[in-house]
Parts: structure tokens; sequence; C-alpha cells
């Protein structure tokens, strides 16, 4: 394979809250025009694989994320989007939709906002939104048994394919994390692409079912965006991914379940 890589960023919540989890619509406006000064083209992750698979992604190309679908990217980033003529692609946890992140995995501490109902995600979806899945109760796949695969990585796709009228095509590895056998095996068979939380823009020659993301938290300031667009920011990306993964040693993104 040859070609050119992509940046693939990842976004939460579109509304005035804290860090990390949202970031105010007026700064995502910002960053729709960095975008647009900097003459990246948007893809979705679909696309994104399709052009890495044959060597033909376009130069300075952009694939923008939401993990979650909350209600706030209805509300405020999809609009915003349409304006800027931008593609996107929303990870919806099937079993959430109309509900909050209160998954069970969700740590206590984390902020709670609402999500998107059904109807809203058909509304983003036939505006032209790419939905990709986020499992049904957004459970990391660590160590996932045949059965907790089965209902995360295909039971998830069946929902959100039935309500969509049309076939959904990608995955989030909820809080990134690595699946285990099983759910690797299924997330191949069922999807054409998988995306995680590795922090770094994507080459030519990745893994299509381990594609890496850069939370638009550590992009804030829109000129990191540009130079990270452009090509020139990898240095800082190496650290900031070197810390993300002293921090994940540390400490766990997820509560994980209690004993059977």
């Amino acid at each position: 394979m040859s070609g050119r890589g992509a940046l693939i960023l990842t976004y939460h919540a579109i509304e005035k809250g804290p860090a990390p989890l949202c970031i105010d619509p007026d700064l995502f406006a910002r960053h729709l025009e960095v975008l647009a000064d900097a003459g990246a083209t948007t893809l979705t992750v679909s696309e994104l694989a399709e052009a890495l698979e044959h060597g033909t992604v376009p130069e300075r190309a952009v694939a923008i994320t939401f993990d979650d679908a909350f209600r706030s990217v209805y509300d405020h980033a999809a609009p915003l989007l349409a304006d800027a003529g931008r593609s996107a692609t929303i990870f919806a946890v099937a079993g959430a939709l109309g509900g909050q992140n209160d998954w069970p995995s969700q740590p206590d501490t984390a902020p709670l906002r609402p999500l998107m109902d059904a109807e809203q995600l058909k509304a983003v979806a036939a505006a032209g939104l790419e939905i990709g899945s986020h499992g049904v109760e957004h459970a990391p796949l660590v160590g996932a048994t045949q059965e907790l695969a089965q209902r995360e990585v295909v039971h998830s796709q069946e929902l959100l394919s039935e309500l969509l009228s049309s076939p959904v095509r990608t995955f989030a590895y909820p809080y990134g994390a690595a699946p285990s056998a099983h759910a690797d095996a299924l997330v191949r068979q069922t999807y054409a692409a998988a995306v995680a939380t590795r922090l770094s823009a994507t080459s030519p020659g990745d893994d299509l079912y381990a594609l890496p993301r850069v939370d638009s938290h550590y992009l804030r300031r829109p000129e990191l965006l540009r130079r990270a667009v452009v090509g020139s920011a990898r240095g800082y990306l190496m650290l900031r991914r070197a810390g993300a993964g002293s921090r994940r040693l540390a400490r766990k993104d997820y509560r994980e379940p209690a004993p059977a």
C-alpha cells in the first residue's frame, strides 16, 4: 500500500461544560474554520478506511468523529457541520439512545449529559452524517467473553442498522480498550473498519480495525489543530501519547465490573 495518512479527530459533547468531555460550540465552529483555512478534506471513517486500503487518501485528509452520540452534537455540531459542508461519523451507544451516559462502566466522577434519541439519530443520518456503533452498553472489550462480544459488537450493529434502515459499517472501541480475541474476530467479521484511541495520525499500512485517533481535547488551541492538520505536530502528539499512556497505566478510564 502506498499513499498518505490522515488525521482522525475525536469529539464528545459539543456544549459548555467540563473538559475533556465538552467543547464549547463556538470553539468547535473555530475548529471547522481552521480545517477550511488549512485546505483539509473531510471524510467519514468508512470513506477514510477505503481510501487507506487503496492508497487514495487526499492531502490533508481529516475524519471528524463524535463518540457516544450526545444530544449536543445534534443541537450544535450537526448544524455547524452542515453550514460548513463537512462530513463526520457519530458512534452511537445503541442501548442508551434517549438516555444519558450513565452506562455500567462509567466512572462515578464522569459528568452526565443527555444523548440523542432514536429520532434525532435518524435525522442526523438523513442529513448525511455516518453512524457507527459504540456498543450496546459502552462496555470495554478487554477480556470480553463470546456472549459480551456478541452483544456489544454484533447486536449493536443489528440494532442501529434496523433503526436507520441502512448498514452500519464502522465501530469505535469503548474507552479505546483493546478487544479480546473473541471481540476482535467479531469486529473484523462485522465492520469495514474500527477506531481506537492511540494518539496519532493514521499512516498507510495501519490496521483498519485499530485506526488511531487524536482527541480534540489535546488540540483545543486552533493553532495546534492547524499544525496537526498540516502534519507539523508529530513531536507534540508523541509527547501527549506518552503522557496518556502513563496515565492509563496508573488509572483505567472505566469502572471494571464487580466480581461475579
